[in-house]
Order: C-alpha cells, then sequence, then structure tokens
C-alpha cells in the first residue's frame, strides 16, 4: 500500500536522444532515492538535468494559465519518444560548503529558505499542547476573557511592538512618546518614556507598549474595550494582558487561538521556522537537536540535601539569593531544604532541578546578616536549565571541561531534535 500523498506511478522514458545519450530506455521506481554514477560524459547530467527535470519542469509550466507562462517562458522538448510517470521537479544547485554543525542539506541548498515561507504562509499552525489547529477568534471574545478576571485585579495592557530586533529604538521611542503614551516595557523591565532608557544596539530586545493600568471592577468594560482594540491594532492582532501584582501574563490573538488549552499564539513568520534564528531556534538546544546533559548521577549526592548542596552544578544555598530562592521554593511547594535527597518526594525534585510551571514567581527575599527584606518576581527554570546556561555563557574551556565530566550529549529533551520552539514545531 503507498501511504497517503506519494507518488505511485513509475517514471518511463523512452529512447532519449539528448546530447550524447543514444537511444537510453529506462524505467524508475517512484518514491525511491535514485543516484545515476558514471564516468565523465556517460549523460548523467543529459539523463536527470536535461531530461528528467526539463521535462517535469516542462508539463508543470503548460499546466498554468496562459497569463502566467508569459512570465515563465518556454522550456524546450527533451529530444525522446515517450515520458510517463514524471511529475513537477525541482533542482537544486550543487555546492561545496565547509563543515558547519548547524547545515543541513536543505540549508545549503537553500530550499530550506523556500519552505520556511510555504510553512509560515500557507501552513496551519496547530496548539503544541493540545494538538487542535488553532483559529481566529473576536476582539468581543478576548474581552469577555479578560473580564473574567477577579475583581480588584489590577492589569497592565501591552501592545506587542517589536521582538527579538536589535537596536537602540530612540527614533521608536520618540515616535512612540509623539503618540501620546507614556511607558513601554523592553525585556520585562517597564520604563517611563521620558527617562533615558540604557539599551545595547548589538543585543536583541523585546520592547510592548503599555497602553493602559486598570483594575477590574463593575464598570471597566468600556474603558478596557478601548484599550484592547487599541493594543490588538498596534499588535498587529495580539495584546498583552499582564498581572501587575503576580507578574503573570498571557498573549491574547484574534489570528491564532487553541480553545480546548486556551492559549493564543503570535502570527509566525518564516523566520519562526528557522534554527539558526533566535525567533525559530529551540531555546535549549540553540537549534542544534542535540544538547549536553547533565547525568543526575554524577552530580546529585543522594545523602545531603539542598541546604548542604546536595547538587555539584547548582548555586550554593550559603548565597543570598540562591539561599532564598529555594527556601520560598521550599514553602510553596511544601518540602524542606534540610531534608536529605533521597527521602524528597519527586514534585521537589523537578521543582529544584527543572522549575515551575510559572513563568514568574514572588518571592520574599531576607538578607541573612542586615535584616534586610524585599520581594522579587523570579522565572525560575531549575538548577539544571542555570548551570547548562552558565555552560553556554563560559568564555573559559577550563570550565566547559570541568563541567562536561558531569554530563553526556544527548538529543534535547525539549524539541526531541527537531530543532525549533514548541509552536512551529506543531
Amino acid at each position: 500500500m503507498v501511504a497517503e500523498g506519494t507518488h505511485s506511478q513509475k517514471i518511463e522514458l523512452h529512447n532519449v536522444r539528448v546530447h550524447n545519450l543514444k537511444s537510453v530506455s529506462l524505467t524508475l521506481e517512484p518514491n525511491q532515492l535514485i543516484c545515476f554514477t558514471g564516468v565523465s560524459g556517460s549523460g548523467k547530467t543529459s539523463l536527470a538535468f536535461d531530461t528528467i527535470f526539463v521535462e517535469g519542469q516542462r508539463r508543470y509550466i503548460e499546466s498554468l494559465s496562459q497569463h502566467v507562462r508569459r512570465f515563465l517562458g518556454d522550456l524546450p522538448k527533451p529530444d525522446l519518444d515517450m515520458a510517463s510517470g514524471i511529475t513537477p521537479t525541482i533542482s537544486i544547485e550543487q555546492k561545496t560548503t565547509g563543515k558547519n554543525p548547524r547545515s543541513t542539506i536543505g540549508t545549503i541548498t537553500e530550499i530550506y529558505d523556500y519552505f520556511r515561507v510555504l510553512w509560515a504562509r500557507a501552513g496551519i499552525a496547530h496548539c503544541p499542547i493540545s494538538g487542535e489547529p488553532v483559529k481566529s477568534r473576536s476582539k468581543e471574545e478576548i474581552i469577555e476573557e479578560v473580564l473574567k478576571r477577579p475583581q480588584k485585579a489590577r492589569l497592565i495592557i501591552l501592545a506587542p511592538y517589536a521582538r527579538g530586533k536589535k537596536g537602540e529604538f530612540k527614533d521608536d521611542l520618540e515616535a512612540i512618546a509623539k503618540k501620546g503614551f507614556t511607558r513601554v516595557r523592553i525585556d520585562q523591565t517597564i520604563w517611563l518614556l521620558d527617562q533615558e532608557i540604557p539599551l545595547d544596539k548589538s543585543s536583541s530586545h523585546d520592547v510592548d507598549i503599555v497602553i493602559d493600568r486598570i483594575e477590574i471592577t463593575p464598570d471597566i468594560r468600556a474603558r478596557l474595550t478601548e484599550s484592547i482594540f487599541m493594543a490588538i491594532e498596534i499588535g498587529e492582532g495580539s495584546c498583552i494582558v499582564l498581572d501587575a501584582d503576580s507578574g503573570d501574563e498571557q498573549l491574547l490573538s484574534t489570528k491564532a487561538y487553541a480553545a480546548k488549552s486556551g492559549i493564543s499564539y503570535p502570527p509566525l513568520d518564516p523566520q519562526d521556522f528557522s534554527f539558526n534564528s533566535p525567533s525559530g531556534m529551540c531555546p535549549d538546544c540553540q537549534g542544534m537537536g542535540v544538547m549536553h546533559q547533565f547525568d543526575l548521577s554524577k552530580i546529585i549526592d543522594p545523602t545531603k540535601s539542598i541546604a548542604q548542596d546536595c547538587c555539584l552544578v547548582a548555586s550554593s544555598y550559603t548565597t543570598v539569593r540562591y539561599g532564598n530562592i529555594y527556601d520560598n521554593l521550599a514553602r510553596l511547594y511544601h518540602f524542606d531544604v534540610h531534608t536529605p535527597w533521597n527521602k524528597l518526594s519527586d514534585e521537589a525534585k523537578t521543582v529544584f532541578l527543572k522549575g515551575t510551571e510559572k513563568k514568574w514567581t514572588r518571592m520574599f527575599f531576607m538578607h541573612p546578616e542586615t535584616g534586610a527584606t524585599w520581594h522579587d518576581l523570579v522565572q525560575w527554570r531549575g538548577v539544571l536549565h542555570e548551570a547548562y546556561r552558565r555552560y553556554q555563557e563560559a568564555k573559559s574551556d577550563t570550565y566547559k571541561k570541568k563541567l562536561e565530566v558531569y554530563m553526556h550529549k544527548g538529543i534535547c529533551p525539549t524539541c526531541q531534535g527537531g530543532r525549533l520552539k514548541a509552536y512551529p514545531l506543531a
């Protein structure tokens, strides 16, 4: 049985007389990788390119309208008696290139660039959580969803402006201020537009415009409607609702919404399908598909507790920041940092090693010497992520080799070798 969508008819050629081919006849099986070999001048190019490729292109062009064919031109019919089973064809340019772990057949031949455009413009996006196709929804539905938030909830309405773009954005920020806006959020930090905003022009930044700051009350509908409509217009179909107290944020989109998971997604661009671009590459393996992973049997002493630094690659409990973070995790997930590792629950181990499901967690900090206290929003992704980030950013080969003693190389557990982020990969 032939799989759905595959071509089952054989390619048959009779008496091919192209260039130095002398009445060659042959049959090629469908859905196979076929290689033509032979000495120089034996007719490999004449058969593959000047016969099969040209005939496939010629037949495809003939199937198009007269108007389109005027711009493409006609191809000469190869000199042969009969050809059957040839579908539209693609010719890939032969190139020589150096060894690069990021290179694939698709990127070297540049055919992957066309696939990225095809997937972004004609593909059907799916939710990576529920697997359902994403669909559009109205602005009114988005407003109703926001109004379901608890009374007195303090929200910040944001319009996405730029994602992963390099620059200082001086002209952009001036233009935003002239339109009457007073605040922007850049890389998760909210700034007043009359402040001096120091940005590294060589680094990538995320920029959002603060549209409004509201509190959910019975009479807020009219103001919320105006703010959401404005945010969606500026954000080209998307807006962000940020909880001012918890730091949790939700992307809401009129273009891509998954009803089962209740999640909105931004529109997909060709760059989102590139594993060489920050907007598309898997954040854990950096688009490589494989990564060094820590071997738990080498880095964990099961007889020690978190307070005793049971994990060799974790930041020490004795530091102010991480000691407080571990204490907060213990309080939130009901475990004791003084309990030996082998007696902790699976949930506690997962939270410590791999992080929390919440994007931001509000934590209480206390300095052990001065007694000073403060609150901070922490994006906790686990000690393994922290250690791997230090490994990636390390300038010293000696430090990297020290960590590699505790690691092994394997398929990226996040993208499963797919190299891309979850949404475009779905």
